[in-house]
């Protein structure tokens, strides 16, 4: 069986969010409400357009007003805002996107629960993986907090609070808001389905018929959950190779880097003792990658014995056993 061992893997992105505040504005009226959004619109969308690196893509800020019948006579009017130009907040929503490519491309899903994912981060691939966090820290939180603090002593922060005031809101919220931008965390857990259990430790607290059943019993369910899990893993590994395949078909849609990706399958390969799935597959697919494009589709039919890429690959691995129509997540028929 191939080894299984790794870190279980979460990182904790700050959301865009942080850069929000919410007001009352229940103690205005709806003529002063709605020019107060108007305005307020007017003010944030001008700020946008001098941050903004391409203002000419600017197209405008919506402010987020929810109301809320609480009783007859009390009536809640809230409305929600960043006061900061709008790049601050696309720059954590691209950052996010882009830890979870990080994730995606260096991980493995080993179990799926509704909407969320079990990762395994191979072990050679831990040291990249958590530099590469600690960059996005240095390089884009961190200037991202000065910026922040920058921006709340600029003169647009000023007329923002100004047109809060004019219009009978309280702009010290503005003050008292903590825009609390954290740095991005790794959670890690080191994992080894190899683990073994000391029978002599395990003798010495029970008796021993006792022990030898609950033993076997702890064994066989730690099998199932590697073989559990090693399918999971399998089957993302499979996914991934079908996803390049599909680049070198004349409708597919092209993949960046198709050999850097492959090389990465090879490590990870190499990290859970797939050496057949790496020598039969990834290595003639590596060749391809390399190959000229007029190339590619004869060496595909000489290693794989199809012109396809795609249908020769499917085959190949199928004839090692692995779950062809499960790595394609339902798009084979």
């Amino acid at each position: 069986m191939a080894k299984l061992e790794g870190f279980l893997v979460d990182v904790h992105c700050t959301s865009e969010s942080n850069l929000e505040v919410e007001l009352d504005a229940s103690n205005i009226t709806w003529d002063e409400y709605r020019q107060m959004i108007a305005e307020l619109e007017d003010c944030l969308s001008d700020i946008d357009e001098k941050y903004s690196v391409k203002s000419w893509l600017v197209k405008g800020r919506a402010l987020r007003a929810r109301y809320r019948r609480i009783t007859a006579e009390d009536r809640k009017r809230k409305i929600t805002f960043s006061p900061f130009p709008s790049r601050f907040q696309n720059l954590l929503k691209n950052t996010r996107a882009y830890v979870y490519s990080l994730i995606a491309e260096n991980c493995l899903v080993l179990e799926k629960v509704g909407t969320r994912r079990l990762y395994l981060l191979p072990k050679h691939l831990a040291p990249f993986f958590v530099e590469a966090i600690e960059r996005i820290n240095e390089e884009v939180i961190e200037p991202l907090r000065r910026d922040v603090e920058e921006f709340r002593r600029s003169n647009d922060y000023l007329r923002i609070k100004q047109t809060l005031s004019a219009h009978k809101l309280d702009p010290g919220v503005l003050d008292r808001a903590v825009f609390t931008i954290g740095r991005y965390r790794i959670d890690i857990l080191p994992v080894d389905f190899g683990y073994s259990v000391d029978a002599d430790r395990v003798y010495e607290k029970m008796r021993r018929a006792e022990a030898v059943k609950g033993l076997e019993l702890l064994k066989r369910e730690l099998e199932r959950k590697q073989r559990q899990y090693l399918s999971y893993v399998v089957s993302d590994v499979v996914t991934r190779i079908l996803e390049i395949c599909e680049g070198f078909d004349e409708r597919g849609r092209k993949v960046r880097n198709p050999v850097g990706k492959v090389d990465k399958l090879m490590d990870i390969c190499d990290d859970l003792g797939l050496e057949e799935l790496k020598v039969r597959v990834l290595e003639p697919l590596r060749l391809i990658c390399l190959a000229r494009h007029r190339q590619r589709r004869r060496l595909a039919e000489k290693l794989f014995g199809k012109p396809s890429l795609r249908e020769g690959v499917k085959e190949a691995l199928r004839g090692l056993g692995l779950p062809v129509l499960e790595g394609e997540r339902g798009r084979d028929s």
